[in-house]
């Protein structure tokens, strides 16, 4: 049983479906789409997602001008000064589990952070399905850990986010679509759902390329609907169960983009089975397919193409191990330069004044955030699967609106809804009913304005350069787990 093979308790505050799809997010700005989409085209010619590892709003920008941040958190029964702590943090890689999300949720209280899972787990009577029973679960009882999650990193450390934020757009009101960790978050998105998964797998390779038989063979957790034996809580919180190889079969934006003739890629450290951040491996068509070409290996790639004027009209930029922002042993606090990187190569091209970059971190990583995640039903099990705690986004465009804050909802999902959006595609298995989230989430409707002049270009400074980059290749995986 892995350490991450938890349970769900708690969720909350959902929003009725329409259709049989997802209701209509609160405040999603339908006005601003209209506008923007009036004469049925965008500006926008190359969209650049580059997905960060593991850091909540709170923890990345707390003090922000302007945003939503607290200088103190709920716990149990007290209150938490939140700490500041270096970017590099190799000390503990806290608990970001579907299970240890519902126990800093606490049934919509928020207050669980103080409560850190450890990996073992009671055996024994009345324990007969540990990861489904929070009386089997043990917590670490000293300070050090329930004050851990309370933390947030030294602004000088991560200044060239800051740096972005203020000349671009900035959310402060974004989440995870998932309520659970890296894998099932980078699957909402390139897919909008995550076939019910709800944990990492319990092997690696995270996809088409693991064990698929014998006594090694890698599964995934689901998440059903229902109470588990003994009942403890509700039918829709749900319980894990044991899941399926990691290799599925459903739509992916890249059929949508295919079928159009919209070209991309997919940039990656390690495109081979060792790469657990390159989601299309778990795709059965695209690691057997002739798409896999698509995924690029190194991540430094997409340096390369922008400079020789190849770059694809969409692409993702996953993270190595030092540049991924993600805490505990793999920790390093080259993220901020790596990701000015990329977008100084993108604003001193021909490319700037048609492109968006959309930064965005794939899920809280256990760090305290005060704000409360909206929980949804999915529409086809009726399970609570989503939304995650808040994590940052930053959209960098000639045509983001400046030194702007954005206080819609947003979620990983947008990003399907942006690139749908932007080159007029079709919702993600639109019609059938099915778990796709891009039918519920904005496109960041408000954090653009095409009617205004468009930005010029000022570089982003960093203590590393693309040079670097390119020069120094990190191997370091950005999550194991």
């Amino acid at each position: 049983m892995q350490v991450q093979k938890y349970v769900a308790i708690a969720a909350a505050a959902l929003i009725a479906g329409c259709n049989g799809s997802f209701g209509q997010i609160p405040g999603s700005a339908s006005a601003a789409r209209s506008a923007r989409y009036a004469n049925g085209s965008s500006p926008i010619q190359h969209i650049v997602i580059v997905l960060q590892e593991n850091r909540s709003f709170d923890n990345m920008f707390h003090g922000f001008p302007g945003a939503n941040t607290v200088d103190s958190g709920a716990g149990h029964g007290k209150r938490y000064q939140l700490q500041e702590i270096p970017l590099k943090w190799t000390v503990y890689d806290l608990n970001h589990s579907h299970t240890q999300f519902l126990e800093d949720y606490d049934q919509g209280k928020d207050d669980g952070f103080d409560s850190e899972i450890t990996p073992k787990f009671k055996q024994g009577p009345g324990c007969s399905d540990p990861i489904n029973h929070p009386a089997c679960w043990v917590i670490y009882k000293t300070p050090k850990f329930q004050q851990m999650a309370y933390s947030y990193v030294k602004q000088s450390d991560v200044q060239p986010y800051w740096t972005m934020a203020q000349q671009y757009a900035l959310g402060d009101n974004a989440f995870p679509s998932n309520n659970g960790p890296t894998y099932v978050s980078h699957q909402y998105l390139i897919a909008g759902e995550s076939g019910h998964a709800s944990e990492v797998p319990n092997g690696q390779p995270w996809g088409c390329g693991a064990q698929q038989t014998g006594p090694n063979k890698v599964t995934v957790e689901l998440l059903e609907y229902g109470q588990a034996d003994p009942p403890v809580f509700s039918k829709a919180t749900g319980h894990e169960v044991d899941g399926p190889f990691p290799c599925f079969t459903y739509t992916t934006i890249a059929d949508s983009l295919d079928a159009a003739g919209i070209s991309w890629r997919y940039y990656v450290e390690g495109a081979g089975s060792g790469a657990n951040l390159s989601a299309f491996m778990a795709i059965k068509k695209i690691y057997h397919g002739p798409d896999w070409k698509n995924v690029k290996s190194p991540d430094t790639a997409i340096l390369k193409d922008i400079a020789n004027n190849n770059l694809a009209q969409v692409s993702w930029v996953m993270p190595s191990g030092h540049k991924s922002d993600h805490p505990g042993p793999q920790s390093g606090n080259l993220g901020p330069s790596w990701v000015a990187s990329i977008v100084n190569a993108v604003g001193q091209s021909p490319y700037w004044s048609n492109t968006a970059i959309v930064v965005m971190w794939d899920d809280w990583g256990g760090w305290y955030d005060h704000v409360h995640p909206p929980q949804y039903p999915d529409p086809q099990t009726k399970a609570r699967e989503g939304l995650g705690f808040r994590v940052p986004l930053i959209v960098v465009s000639p045509y983001a609106k400046p030194d702007y804050i954005s206080h819609q909802q947003h979620e990983i999902a947008s990003t399907l809804r942006f690139i749908e959006e932007t080159f007029a595609l079709p919702f993600l298995g639109a019609g059938s009913g099915n778990t796709y989230a891009d039918r519920r989430a904005d496109g960041f409707d408000d954090m653009f304005d095409f009617t205004q002049k468009p930005i010029q270009f000022k570089p982003i400074p960093s203590k590393q350069k693309a040079s670097y980059f390119l020069t120094h290749r990190d191997d370091t995986p950005a999550d194991r787990y």
